[in-house]
């Protein structure tokens, strides 16, 4: 494999940050080492430099480099505490209020985004509960859950919503599979109505689409991990800006924003945490729009 020097890991790690924000150093030489050489060898050089100056020479080569260093390690359902507190009491809460607030014009609506959303089963996880909850029900409401994520090739891969059956057995329960998911020859596609409450978009979570709206639920586990102070600090405020007043935002179960963003309030229940925007302490971001594939 071809080593990368420290001058090279300082010319990815900047070029890695200003597209996404992810911050690289020294200790990181390993990962690009790895998930670059396959790059390499397809643009047929043989350093880390040369590489670098053929990227400079074609902006092509960029995505290609995000979607080999962005992290998609996620599975169906994974750490079970916040998804068992949305089936038992946050999701129940929420829909009722909806359902309460809609009128005789408009049918209730519920939005979630699943940030970081990697190749999709956090958003298709959420789906399967919102589906179970309201069972006949469903076809009276707005659902709208949003995907989006650094990656286009995730993005891609979560729009298709084709898994192999190893990514679906190790997290979905038997009866959520054969109600959920189709065979498709040796893999299993999800649903066509699961999937037509949910829609994929490549966007970076530092300047995320003006057009996003406001959510019931967000899901933001395990990406400030990757950024810098500074970047978690624009993440979680632009986040508060699109959670609604009485919405819930999930991050990983070993975060904290403590002295990171006090735009939210902690909240703990049934042995798992969420977070509550703190009145007033955001400007919200401007209504949904209906541009850029994102209804409802």
């Amino acid at each position: 494999m071809i080593s990368i020097t420290a001058e090279e890991v300082g010319l990815f790690a900047r070029l890695i940050h200003d597209r996404t924000g992810i911050a690289l150093d020294l200790g990181k030489a390993y990962l690009l080492e790895n998930r670059l050489a396959p790059l390499l060898e397809e643009a047929g050089v043989t350093s880390f430099g040369e590489f670098f100056r053929l990227v400079s020479r074609s902006s092509a080569w960029v995505p290609r480099i995000i979607d080999a260093i962005a992290t998609n390690e996620t599975s169906f359902f994974r750490d079970q505490r916040p998804f068992s507190l949305l089936r038992d009491k946050l999701l129940p809460e929420l829909l009722g209020r909806r359902r309460a607030e809609s009128d005789a014009s408009l049918p209730p609506a519920l939005r979630v985004w699943s940030a970081a959303c990697s190749t999709g089963q956090e958003a298709y996880s959420v789906g399967m509960i919102v589906a179970e909850l309201l069972g006949a029900e469903a076809g009276a409401w707005q659902v709208r859950i949003v995907g989006t994520d650094i990656s286009n090739a995730a993005v891609v891969r979560a729009s298709e919503g084709v898994y192999s059956r190893f990514e679906v057995d190790r997290g979905v329960p038997d009866r959520l599979r054969d109600k959920y998911f189709t065979p498709l020859g040796e893999r299993l596609r999800v649903e066509a109505g699961l999937r037509a409450m949910s829609v994929f978009l490549e966007a970076n979570l530092l300047a995320p689409p003006d057009n996003l709206g406001q959510f019931d639920l967000i899901f933001c586990r395990n990406v400030g991990i990757y950024f810098n102070q500074e970047n978690r600090r624009r993440l979680f405020a632009n986040i508060a800006r699109h959670l609604r007043p009485d919405g819930a935002l999930f991050i990983g179960s070993t975060e904290s924003l403590l002295g990171v963003c006090d735009l939210f309030v902690r909240r703990e229940c049934l042995n798992a945490v969420y977070f509550q925007p703190r009145p007033g302490a955001a400007e919200p971001a401007p209504p949904q729009t209906s541009t850029a594939g994102i209804k409802g």
